[in-house]
């Protein structure tokens, strides 16, 4: 069976010009915040007030291993019509959150282009955000080429994603 990324329970929705991402209660899916921009790990930009979709999928969607195991994923994804935002969330100044992050963005892009055609979707990304962190490094070039030979896609360390 097929694994559903895109589960109703799972879904948080705006249309605001700028909202938040947020991931601040333990052992529950990451959301969509409005009003609260203390609370926000990543900032979507959305100027055109589309509305924007965000499907929670650590702690929400239930993707397990063939042991049953629980699958090391990222925590959401974004959706607008055909375009797809990969979105994981980091509150982390120690080292190695990055790279924690690109490896569970990875493993859920590889999930899930085995359960879905990916020529569906005009365009899909991944950030890796961390609000206490908030720019661009270019030390992580190489690690940021890795993710893009993995996948086939670019990966953004910022925490700003604009639609």
């Amino acid at each position: 069976m097929p694994i559903d990324f895109f589960q109703n329970t799972c879904k948080t929705e705006s249309e605001k010009n700028e909202f938040g991402l947020c991931d601040d209660i333990p052992n529950q899916k990451a959301y969509i915040d409005e009003d609260n921009s203390g609370k926000w790990i990543g900032i979507v930009k959305n100027p055109d007030s589309k509305k924007i979709l965000f499907y929670g999928i650590d702690n929400c969607a239930n993707i397990r291993k063939p042991n049953g195991n629980l699958e090391s994923t990222c925590d959401g994804v974004l959706k607008e019509s055909s375009y797809l935002v990969f979105v994981e969330l980091k509150e982390a100044t120690r080292k190695g959150w990055f790279g924690e992050g690109r490896e569970q963005i990875t493993n859920t892009i590889n999930i899930f282009k085995a359960n879905y055609d990916v020529a569906d979707f005009d365009s899909i990304e991944a950030y890796v955000c961390n609000n206490l962190k908030p720019r661009s490094n270019p030390g992580r070039a190489t690690s940021i080429q890795m993710f893009k030979d993995d996948t086939g896609y670019i990966l953004y360390d910022k925490n700003e994603i604009e639609i």
